[in-house]
């Protein structure tokens, strides 16, 4: 395909495709917010998944989501030619492509852009005008930001954000108290799940902090998760000895975010979660495992990252080359509890200004075959 000219000044109306999930979409905000900096009077559309809506809601920088709907229309074609005139119709000026799959390459072909701009996936981007090469490694917020040079954008330093209501804010003030979490009162949120098995931290050891967060720090947890997640926010709390309390399945997207702003730290697995909390500028504590904090540290608010590298580390996920003990089961509810210290002294003393993002806690390497992350 011959590559187009880039034109700014015909920029009126721009299309973003994250065909993703809830911490993909969360993650791609700069990028957005990017682009409406650069084109404040051009309309802005976002084509994600119906489940990353309320990443969305109440951002400035976009005008329109169009939703990419449940997984039972994925393969209906009748479904897929109708969303492809719609997108044809807007007679976008910019697309930027953030999915770089299959899906979002020939949504993008039939949408028909004046110009195209993405992430070169799987080999997907021969269908750009100027495609940027997928990397594996370094932060992926810098590597969607990367998707921006050939517009001539200086993305310079961004973090993910999520916009929230004084009404979201206060239902959220509500919910704890409903829970025992009086106004003010200061608290820990604890998150377990996690997208893979292999990425989760053990209930037990979750609740078995609690309870020494209690004991020595003086402060409750909750325990949040998704309707999927009550049991194992239940196993947490059955280990807490009655410290900590669940919410798990009470909040959706946005409510999480409003919890997570009234929280004093957040603990938690690499998951969707520990990136909306960043958001909203709570410090957080990151479990990592099988993926890597390289990646996917959080960014936006102080922290911590606690990850026992191996050999076998990053991994696909899928299964475990040491299921005796696995990378997760490495970390020790010791050094989770001195990271939470730590940081919580470090804020208090920085009055929270100070973002320690991407630095790490480990303890020596426990084998031959593992070895600290730095």
């Amino acid at each position: 395909m011959r590559e187009r000219e880039f034109h700014p000044e015909s920029v009126r109306s721009i299309l973003v495709i994250r065909l993703y999930f809830l911490g993909d979409v969360l993650l791609s905000t700069p990028v957005i917010e990017a682009l409406k900096d650069r084109f404040p009077d051009a309309r802005l559309s976002v084509l994600i998944k119906k489940r990353a809506l309320g990443i969305l809601e109440g951002n400035p920088s976009v005008d329109e989501t169009i939703i990419y709907d449940e997984p039972e229309r994925y393969h209906n074609p009748v479904w897929q030619l109708k969303l492809a005139s719609r997108l044809r119709r807007a007679r976008y000026d910019l697309a930027v492509d953030l999915t770089g799959d299959l899906r979002s390459s020939l949504l993008l072909l039939a949408a028909e852009p004046g110009f195209r701009t993405g992430v070169n996936h799987a080999g997907f981007g021969r269908l750009l005008d100027r495609r940027i090469p997928y990397r594996s490694t370094g932060p992926v917020v810098d590597h969607l930001l990367s998707a921006l040079l050939p517009l001539g954008i200086d993305v310079g330093e961004r973090a993910p954000s999520l916009y929230l209501t004084e009404e979201e804010s206060t239902r959220a003030r509500d919910l704890l108290e409903s829970h025992g979490i009086a106004a003010g009162e200061r608290f820990v949120m604890l998150s377990p799940g996690a997208g893979s098995r292999l990425k989760r931290w053990g209930p037990e050891r979750f609740g078995s902090l609690a309870e020494r967060i209690k004991r020595e720090l003086g402060l409750s947890s909750i325990v949040t998760g998704a309707p999927g997640d009550r049991s194992l926010a239940d196993a947490v709390v059955a280990s807490s000895g009655g410290t900590a309390v669940s919410l798990a399945g009470a909040t959706d997207i946005r409510l999480l975010a409003a919890v997570a702003a009234e929280a004093e730290i957040f603990v938690g697995n690499d998951s969707g979660p520990m990136h909306i909390t960043a958001s909203q500028g709570t410090p957080i504590v990151g479990l990592f495992g099988a993926s890597t904090p390289e990646r996917f540290a959080p960014r936006g608010a102080p922290s911590r990252v606690i990850w026992h590298r191996f050999d076998c580390s990053p991994c696909d996920q899928r299964h475990c080359e040491r299921p005796h003990q696995s990378c997760m089961d490495a970390i020790g509810v010791g050094e989770v509890l001195g990271a939470v210290t730590e940081l919580l002294s470090e804020v208090g003393a920085t009055g929270g200004a100070e973002c320690v993002a991407g630095r790490t806690s480990v303890d020596e390497p426990l084998d031959n075959a593992g070895e600290q992350q730095i």
